[in-house]
């Protein structure tokens, strides 16, 4: 295995309200709604390609997308916040979030790494990525706790401040920052 690093942006869509609608609706119904949700984010990336060598990940609450920073055709700020209005429009609770930095890749596609490990079926997901870690971070901050009584941070787009940094921007206003997990968020839209 010939690893190597690059710095690349992440962007995990999140479907916020799973918890609440796995547990209130029928069985169908949720069924329906999350397929609904995932055939929604499908026909983002096909509709609004974020960069050509993308790598889309579905992790039946949330779907990720890495890609190498400066391979980028669309905004990913502007891409987030087109895919959650695409969800809001069909009543789906979401949240956004765009990170940025080292990811380590493989020189054979990530994919041979599938496989089995005696009776057990290995699928590979990542190699080790900052931006994929810093979105379920994020994502995990944004619930709420009911055992702790912990509000979480809520629906909303996230954007990682390396992030920020690495498009070039400074935000008009300075929001609030928000941290977990040694990275900082600002929330740039509910």
């Amino acid at each position: 295995m010939g690893l190597f690093d690059e710095n690349a942006f992440g962007v995990l869509i999140g479907y916020h309200g799973l918890e609440n609608d796995e547990y209130t609706l029928e069985p169908s119904d949720f069924a329906a709604r999350f397929t609904d949700f995932r055939d929604t984010l499908r026909r983002c990336l096909q509709e609004f390609p974020l960069a050509p060598a993308a790598q889309a990940r579905e992790l039946g609450h949330a779907l990720y997308v890495e890609f190498a920073d400066g391979d980028q055709v669309e905004d990913p700020i502007v891409w987030v916040k087109r895919a959650r209005q695409q969800l809001q429009a069909r009543d789906v609770e979401s949240i956004g979030v765009l990170t940025h930095g080292g990811r380590w890749l493989d020189e054979q596609a990530l994919a041979s790494a599938d496989g089995r490990i005696g009776e057990v079926t290995l699928l590979a997901v990542s190699l080790p990525s900052e931006p994929f870690r810093r979105a379920l971070h994020a994502e995990t901050a944004s619930l709420a706790d009911d055992n702790s009584k912990l509000e979480g941070w809520g629906a909303g787009v996230y954007v990682d401040t390396e992030a920020i940094e690495a498009l070039g921007r400074t935000l008009k206003n300075a929001p609030t920052p928000l941290s977990v997990a040694g990275a900082t968020f600002y929330r740039i839209s509910r």
